[in-house]
């Protein structure tokens, strides 16, 4: 018998066990043999991220590199430029140490059980109304609980098997490898994220670079996503590694051997109509809190387990009506939900364009706009100062009707894959 059962080990799992209230017995369920297995994550975080995560680990002990500029790469590689700010914007994680530490540090009311797959549940009276049924190094087992919480990722299998919840339906494919070797693309590339535009190669989104640290040895985490459909395109990034090492953007040491690599689904749809009933809630990705357009999916795993760390205990305590703050408090935040909304747009306008042309007039604009385009881009600060309001100046507006003139054509003519 448990008060909260969480299926998922990850950021929003363990950030949700973290803060709930120590009286309470919560039982963590993951497949994973061990929590730092298979971290499907960039590990990226914002400012506002790791504000959050300061509050309750020692986040400084897992950063290896505080990012202060942007670089983003046009199409062909013929062009680039750099965004700058004073303070890091952004940071890199050692990312499968951070959740090893996370879970090494749980509080005594919880018991974690890996290796242990969910399977299904079913809900009757009872103090513990919720029964639970999963498998733990194949023997078929039940926990009951008065609370489950489906922090298990993009494709819930709690969201699954709730018909009174809702599910992700569109996705980001990635695909990410990690190499010991260095970047030589500007003046400070430890301290930079790369971003490269190239339309045709990687429609739907778009290749990155990050730089990290491994075993004290300089690293970079090098990735490509695409709509979920393409997802058979993703070996596509080897082709991208061949080109960085060819533009001398990377030299890879280590006789170029991957050190490990990982793929991921990444929802897109934004945030979910219905991620809660009255014993079931979901948090983080598994609720449609990410926001992939600005390396900030981990940010609404964190205070969606922090809000929910708050209204659990609400809701144990007989206020049935806790939950339905649970938007609310997350718009709090900055107008995350606002912000989570704008991403949606942006990816409504990105999947419009088809061709190298439409990408490399649209870096035009922005190229123009570089001094302040790092100050908007990640922009759940509330403060207004979103993508469109940096482009769409009068000074633009040749530059905007060729970039809408492209944009139109690419949904008129017909777009055969290279």
């Amino acid at each position: 018998m448990y008060d909260i059962t969480i299926i998922g080990s990850s950021f929003s799992g363990l950030s949700l066990a973290h803060h709930l209230p120590k009286n309470y017995k919560v039982l963590i369920i993951d497949k994973k043999k061990n929590p730092s297995d298979h971290v499907e994550s960039t590990g990226l975080i914002t400012t506002a991220t790791y504000e959050l995560l300061k509050t309750f680990i020692k986040i400084d002990d897992f950063i290896p590199n505080q990012v202060t500029t942007i670089g983003v790469v046009s199409p062909n590689y013929d062009k680039h430029f750099f965004s700058h700010s004073k303070n890091p914007w952004i940071y890199t994680t050692d990312t499968q140490a951070l959740i090893g530490h996370m879970s090494s540090i749980l509080p005594k009311n919880v018991t974690l059980k890996t290796g242990s797959h969910f399977k299904t549940f079913k809900v009757s009276s009872g103090e513990y109304p919720v029964e639970i049924n999963y498998s733990e190094k194949g023997q078929e087992k039940t926990v009951k609980t008065k609370i489950l919480v489906g922090a298990d990722g993009s494709h819930s299998k709690v969201a699954q098997e709730n018909p009174n919840l809702s599910q992700n339906k569109k996705f980001l494919a990635g695909l990410e490898k990690v190499y010991f070797g260095d970047i030589h693309l500007g003046d400070h590339p430890k301290n930079t994220i790369y971003h490269f535009w190239f339309g045709e190669f990687s429609l739907g989104y778009g290749g990155w670079l990050s730089p990290t640290l491994i075993d004290g040895k300089h690293a970079f985490r090098v990735g490509l996503a695409k709509l979920e459909k393409d997802t058979h395109e993703l070996k596509k990034l080897d082709e991208f590694i061949e080109i960085l090492q060819k533009e001398k953007i990377i030299t890879i040491t280590n006789e170029k051997k991957c050190i490990y690599s990982f793929g991921s689904l990444i929802p897109i749809g934004g945030t979910l109509d219905s991620i809660y009933d009255s014993h079931t809630v979901l948090i983080g990705d598994a609720a449609g809190f990410c926001g992939a357009f600005a390396a900030d999916g981990i940010k609404g795993s964190i205070l969606s387990a922090k809000i929910m760390a708050k209204l659990i205990p609400k809701h144990l305590e007989g206020d049935k009506n806790a939950f339905d703050s649970y938007k609310s408090e997350m718009q709090k935040y900055h107008k995350l939900l606002t912000y989570y909304k704008k991403q949606v747009f942006y990816r409504w306008v990105w999947d419009r364009m088809k061709r190298d042309r439409t990408f490399h007039a649209m870096y035009d604009i922005i190229e123009a706009e570089k001094e302040g385009f790092l100050n908007q881009y990640c922009d759940s600060r509330g403060d207004g100062k979103g993508l469109t309001k940096v482009i769409l100046k009068f000074k633009h507006i040749p530059k905007l009707i060729k970039y809408g003139f492209y944009i139109l054509l690419d949904m008129i003519l017909p777009y055969k894959r290279k």
